[in-house]
């Protein structure tokens, strides 16, 4: 399956989220390190292997907004935004 071209930009289309969870990273920050944390999907692309599948953040599922809600709803103890 190839990609399809929306506002200029190629997108693959999601079959399904796998899962969401938190990651951990550390930063340096005016001279200190920070551990950041941040929200991540597993997704799985249309067309594509597991082996292709990737972690997101939220503002590239922007337009699987169906998608998010379906797997929050299928999955109320995974994280969230909020």
């Amino acid at each position: 399956m190839e990609p399809e071209e929306i506002d200029a930009d190629l997108e693959w289309e999601m079959e399904k989220i796998i899962k969401s969870e938190i990651i951990s990273y550390d930063r340096r920050v005016r001279g200190r390190t920070r551990t950041c944390k941040e929200l991540r999907y597993f997704v799985k692309w249309r067309g594509c292997s597991e082996d292709e599948n990737t972690r997101e953040p939220p503002e590239h599922l922007e337009r699987a907004q169906e998608l998010v809600d379906d797997f929050h709803r299928e999955n109320p103890d995974m994280p969230r935004l909020g």
